[in-house]
């Protein structure tokens, strides 16, 4: 269980390097018509982490103190 503030930091962290792999993964998809599967599950993971601290943030599984 983590506390408020460091569930929203990390929620802008994971979407952070989320957006940021999968646009490069799509740009080099587009421009060198390479698909880079490192680019792939960097970004799947950090899906799944921002997923889950969103969850955890919905569900108000933090700590207040």
């Amino acid at each position: 269980m983590q506390s408020l503030k460091l569930l929203k930091f990390n929620m802008w962290i994971f979407g952070i390097l989320f957006t940021t792999n999968t646009l490069e993964f799509i740009s080099l998809l587009y421009t060198d018509h390479k698909f880079d599967w490192l680019r792939v599950i960097l970004s799947v993971g950090f899906f799944v982490a921002f997923i889950v601290n969103l969850v955890n943030l919905k569900n108000k599984n933090y700590k207040t103190t």
